[in-house]
């Protein structure tokens, strides 16, 4: 069964573990989960209480 999750937050979570700093996917979009690959950038236009769809090819309004 598919499932739709909803992500809210436009940015990465820094973790700072031991001296190294890591930044955690927070938005949904990276391809290296859980880690920040950027994607985030993509999410910088959103519109206030709309909701996207994203894939490879771009995102779609839905809501």
């Amino acid at each position: 069964m598919a499932r739709l999750v909803k992500f809210t937050e436009k940015g990465p979570y820094k973790l700072e573990v031991g001296g190294e700093t890591y930044y955690i996917c927070m938005c949904g979009l990276s391809k290296n989960k859980p880690f920040c690959d950027g994607s985030h950038k993509r999410t910088k236009d959103e519109e206030e209480g709309k909701i996207y769809l994203y894939d490879d090819s771009g995102r779609v309004e839905i809501s």
